[in-house]
This record gives structure tokens, sequence and C-alpha cells, in this order.
């Protein structure tokens, strides 16, 4: 299985050949967001045999572990729609599958007074993370310090 950080940039040119070039488009957000938690994330090829109309896919793994298949929709068109769609995947899976001493990393951390995560949701303009019990809190997906 071939490996490789997913860039923070769109400049960057050092994106997996066979993945599709919309889905990690899309995650960058997402991905910055996990390593501003301190969690390094990379997309591996899926290998799996998932049939390609239904959509892009593409291994998850963060900080060494593997947490699952991300998969993108044929039907999602345009890129908040898509970054949206992959970060609420992607706390799905990590809070699955990734814990530390027997917890579960609560990702993305709400602030730092309330014990949750914050839930990725459609914004006027962007896609947010936001507080699940307070609305008024919330920052762009992608820029969660």
């Amino acid at each position: 299985m071939h490996v490789q950080r997913v860039c923070a940039s769109v400049v960057c040119a050092n994106t997996l050949d066979s993945v599709d070039e919309s889905l990690v488009e899309a995650f960058e957000p997402v991905a910055r967001d996990l390593r501003a938690a301190g969690l390094d994330c990379q997309l591996a090829d899926d290998h799996s045999g998932s049939d390609p109309r239904l959509g892009a896919t593409a291994e998850l793994i963060v900080s060494g572990v593997k947490v699952g298949l991300l998969t993108l929709g044929a039907a999602i068109l345009d890129t908040d729609s898509r970054t949206l769609y992959l970060a609420a995947q992607t706390q799905r899976l990590v809070q699955a599958n990734l814990g530390i001493g027997g917890r579960v990393i609560e990702w993305p951390p709400c602030v730092p007074s309330h014990g949750h995560p914050m839930m990725a949701t459609r914004g006027r303009r962007a896609p947010l993370w936001t507080c699940p019990l307070d609305g008024s809190i919330s920052v762009a997906i992608g820029a969660h310090p």
C-alpha cells in the first residue's frame, strides 16, 4: 500500500495519483484541522474494490492508525458540500477507531469548558464546526485552532 500525507495547500503537487483529485481537494481543510489537534493524517489508495461509479474513495490513516474508508458520493458536486461530507465522515471514523489511553478522542474539540466535540454543519458561506449546545459557537472547517 502506498501512503502519502495530504497536503494542506492546493499548490502542493504531492497528492496520490490514484486518489480522486476532488476528494483530496475537499479533504484538505479537514486535514488542517486534524493537524491542528496534533493528529497526523494520510490518505492511501483504496484497494477494497469499490465501484468507482459510486464515487471516490480513499483509506484514511490518522496518527498511523487505519481508521476507515472515506467515500465521496458521485452526486456531491460542490467543494463545500464535499468538505462537509468528508468532515462528518472523518469525525465518525476518528471517534470510533482512535483513542489515547483508552479514551475516545473528542475531535474536533469544542470550547475548553465543554466536554464534547463540535459537529460539522452547513454555514452560509462555508462548512463549519459548530457547538452542538450553542450554535453561536462555530469555526470554519479548516480553521479550527
